[in-house]
């Protein structure tokens, strides 16, 4: 939902975006776990509350929770070779609205290839690309580099180099802060 939020700011013009991608949970297995097997009771029932299927809503997005945590590894290599080949926006939307919507397997390749394929990638060559492992090294990188800021949790901003809002928020606080690094220069030292 904070795509929608996001594309906002940018349609106002008070960001640029660039979205990077984050593994959120390297350790889930390729085939995928119950949520139930990798988070704790507690948690489970603080998402069960949480309103985010209601902010969804209210961004016009469906949100469903599919019955098992994915490992996003080859959905990100997918839209990094989609923004190799300009296709990047409509792969990023179009990989959140089969998780998101239809609760797709984004962990199998046929799935990545079709949905690549239906945004005017190769799908021989997206296939090749990730069974590969030709974007392993940016992945791993990212994910260092990430951490190395503070992130540990999406999704994730990081406005002006300067301040990282995480967790999903009203579009009115992600406005605040872009606001607010528009204008505060940023600190010298």
């Amino acid at each position: 939902m904070d795509s929608v939020r996001v594309e906002r700011l940018v349609e106002e013009g008070l960001v640029e975006a660039t979205w990077l991608p984050y593994e959120l949970h390297p350790d889930v297995p390729a085939q995928g776990m119950s949520f139930e097997e990798y988070f704790p009771p507690s948690y489970l029932t603080r998402i069960a509350a949480a309103p985010y299927v209601a902010m969804a809503e209210q961004e016009g997005l469906v949100m469903k929770r599919g019955g098992r945590l994915i490992n996003s590894r080859l959905a990100l290599a997918a839209a990094e070779f989609a923004r190799d080949h300009d296709r990047f926006e409509a792969m990023h939307k179009a990989l959140f609205k089969a998780y998101w919507e239809r609760t797709a397997d984004l962990a199998s390749l046929d799935h990545l290839k079709r949905i690549g394929a239906e945004q005017g990638l190769d799908a021989d060559e997206l296939g090749a690309a990730l069974e590969e492992g030709r974007y392993e090294e940016l992945l791993d990188a990212n994910r260092r580099e990430a951490v190395q800021v503070g992130i540990n949790a999406i999704p994730a901003h990081v406005f002006g180099m300067r301040f990282l809002v995480m967790g999903a928020h009203p579009f009115e606080i992600l406005k605040q802060v872009a606001e607010r690094v528009e204008s505060e220069p940023p600190a010298t030292g």
